[in-house]
């Protein structure tokens, strides 16, 4: 976000009081951790409160300098344009997995909190945010010092606080609340010393709502069987209502005998439309639209349906061009298209009787490519848009303007988007192919995990050893045989260092059996330390395991202590292979259920609420049909992005992306994607199309005219 020297010391300013605000947020939080909570509280829950009480004590200075520095760091990376991850590598490849999405969605909440009762005065500081960034109207993309980056900033000062999950909750939530009061007084400040400054707010365009009735969705369905036709009683040009067979039977008539003087006005508005596209470089491109030449065009023909015709399509284009989610080289594109798809409409009954005609598609699917990219210097943004100029000018040359051209026209931009997608996957292999040898490293990891489970069976050992073997060794097992094979050193070494370790874990009570244990101990804890640095397994896991050991093998070299284990009963089998797993599921409350309004979420739009028909699907089955070259809108790494399908594993349990930046992609896991599914944090791209946008915005003109 390009900045002025003003706003940047504006935006100074404010991060200086950061450490201020931040010893204020201690001071608070603490104060309500230690409020008593009598009967609202069990045992654990006020466990982890007096232990962040502790730590919170302990650790408030590191808390408030990372607090700070973070915010700082963040404020400046969104106003550069760049961004910090913090996802899991594979190799050099970054996985969005479940846990990184459950960070995500916890700092939304926190998002959310901080707004709360300072939502007012957030809204007035972007009035003047507005007009610092040059804008003409009030936008929440012009203050980069929003909820979100003060959320994510918590987030990371709660990690210096305290490592158990449960406690960094909580003491998210609670600073964010407290911070909520502190950046109402803060918010409400700035503004003061903006005005002070002689800074003017920004004017907030309001979308008029009939009085008395409630925001709600559009009811008008363009994919109903003969919508668009409903609409032509509607308009002015009409003189009043007909009929439907009435407007068809005048549309027939109409198709046939064209009044000269307006095939003359349309030609006109064609050679302008030329003369616009073909206009010198730099100069606005942006050609006449049919609502600037609907009075002459009207005043040329006395049909009542072309009338009709002509100001429906004018006004629907005029929607369509000021349509805020379609990128500014594409509303000359689209522009060019207007009396191409005029003359389809005066001659085709079709075009306003099916909402998947040839027309609509193609407008659609135009959109919807080109508002994948959001960054204007985008590469393949500006292939595309020449891609298109190019199209259009072989549509405005044809002789005839019918949905056979539009048809042909539709595949040959298939055909293009099919060959960038395919660059776009050539670009990416180093990543597809990492992600295919993750996904065949899961495979033998379950196979190989499944194996050691039933040679562990009728062992009678700690879990935590039982954990390492099942677990961390079937790691050890698949990364060998994938770098070097199942019959070579050194797999076949760490496959022998199984049968050595079992072997030991049950060993005989026999003076023959301890010596042989002594024989083998030195090489055998070799082979466990060395496969331990084969996975990278933390030094805390790494003692663990080596000190359970230690103690199991000291007992078994003592005579009279070993012998063999008595045959267990179902059981303690069962127990046993409980023990082995440790626990995975979620103790987080669903996103849907949680206190916050998600249709007035900063970074999350309404579209995206658990009550909309799209998201009631079931997740898995959402992820099923995804397909290469689906578009989607995902919420990764704490904000909404845009991103591409390029690639799904075999297994289906990995997918890559293409993000906003042509040289980054986002690698994410099937679950990390069913959980932001689950929560609405993922819906297509062109969840409502253009056509379907603009028949909407058409409808609301028209009810307030009424």
């Amino acid at each position: 976000m390009p900045i002025s020297p003003k706003f940047r010391r504006f935006i100074d300013d404010e991060l200086s009081r950061a450490a201020a605000m931040a010893e204020r947020t201690v001071d608070l939080t603490l104060a309500q951790l230690q409020q008593p909570r009598e009967g609202m509280l069990s045992q654990t829950e006020r466990q982890h409160y007096l232990e962040l009480v502790a730590s919170l004590k302990k650790r408030a200075p590191p808390f408030q300098r990372e607090f700070s520095d973070a915010l700082k760091t963040l404020v400046r990376s969104e106003i550069e344009g760049t961004s910090a991850s913090s996802a899991e590598n594979i190799g050099d490849l970054e996985l969005m997995d479940e846990a990184r999405v459950e960070i995500d969605i916890e700092v939304s909440r926190a998002a959310e909190l901080i707004k709360g009762s300072a939502d007012w005065e957030l809204r007035e500081l972007q009035t003047f945010t507005s007009t610092l960034a040059g804008q003409t109207h009030v936008s929440a993309d012009t203050n980069p010092l929003g909820p979100l980056p003060y959320a994510r900033a918590l987030w990371q000062a709660a990690c210096l606080v305290t490592s158990v999950p449960v406690q960094r909750g909580i003491l998210l939530r609670i600073a964010a609340g407290v911070m909520s009061g502190e950046l109402k007084k803060a918010w409400a400040a700035a503004c003061t010393r903006l005005e002070e400054q002689g800074i003017e707010p920004g004017i907030y365009r309001t979308v008029v709502i009939p009085s008395g009735a409630a925001p709600r969705a559009p009811t008008f369905d363009v994919t109903r069987p003969g919508a668009l036709e409903s609409l032509l009683s509607t308009m002015p040009a009409g003189g009043g209502a007909r009929s439907q067979s009435g407007a068809t039977a005048d549309r027939s008539r109409a198709s046939h005998v064209r009044n000269p003087a307006f095939e003359q006005a349309l030609m006109r508005l064609e050679d302008l439309m030329r003369r616009a596209a073909t206009g010198p470089i730099g100069a606005p491109r942006m050609p006449p639209q049919l609502g600037e030449h609907r009075a002459s065009l009207l005043a040329s023909t006395s049909e009542t349906v072309d009338r009709q015709i002509v100001d429906l399509l004018s006004r629907l284009f005029e929607a369509v061009l000021s349509d805020r989610r379609l990128p500014a080289p594409f509303r000359t594109v689209m522009a060019r298209l207007q009396v191409s798809a005029l003359r389809v409409a005066l001659v085709d009954p079709g075009l306003l009787e099916a909402h998947d005609h040839p027309v609509w598609l193609l407008m659609n699917r135009i959109a919807s490519a080109g508002e994948t990219y959001s960054n204007d210097t985008d590469p393949r943004l500006t292939a595309l848009v020449a891609w298109c100029d190019t199209l259009v000018d072989d549509m405005a040359r044809a002789p005839t303007q019918d949905a056979q051209l539009y048809r042909q026209s539709l595949a040959r931009l298939n055909a293009f988007l099919s060959e960038q997608l395919h660059e776009q996957q050539l670009h990416a292999q180093p990543a597809i192919d990492a992600l295919t040898r993750a996904e065949r490293r899961e495979d033998l990891e379950r196979h190989l995990s499944q194996r050691l489970t039933e040679q562990m069976v009728p062992i009678r050992t700690s879990a935590a050893i039982r954990r390492f073997v099942t677990g961390a060794w079937a790691k050890v097992l698949a990364e060998t045989m994938l770098r070097h094979g199942e019959k070579v050193e050194p797999t076949v070494g760490y496959l022998k260092a199984v049968d050595e370790l079992l072997w030991s874990l049950r060993l005989p009570d026999h003076p023959q059996s301890r010596k042989r244990l002594l024989a083998l101990l030195p090489s055998l804890l070799q082979r466990i330390r060395d496969g331990m640095a084969l996975i990278g397994l933390p030094e805390a896991e790494r003692r663990a395991v080596l000190d359970e050991l230690l103690a199991v093998h000291t007992e078994a070299l003592r005579p009279g202590k070993g012998g063999e284990e008595p045959e267990l009963t179902p059981q303690q089998i069962v127990q046993q292979l409980r023990d082995e797993a440790l626990p995975t599921a979620s103790t987080r409350p669903p996103f849907s259920e949680s206190l916050i309004d998600l249709s007035s979420m900063e970074t999350v739009p309404a579209e995206a609420m658990s009550g909309s028909g799209s998201m009631d699907d079931d997740p898995a089955r959402r992820i099923d049909a995804m397909a290469p070259g689906d578009r989607y809108q995902l919420f990764l790494h704490g904000r909404w992005t845009r991103v591409q399908l390029l690639w799904r594993s075999v297994g289906g349990r990995f997918f890559l992306f293409a993000g906003v930046d042509p040289k980054r992609s986002h690698s994410v896991t099937r679950r990390a994607l069913e959980r932001l599914s689950e929560e609405g944090l993922m819906k297509p791209l062109d969840d409502v199309s253009l056509v379907q946008r603009a028949v909407d915005s058409l409808m609301r003109k028209l009810t307030l005219t009424q």
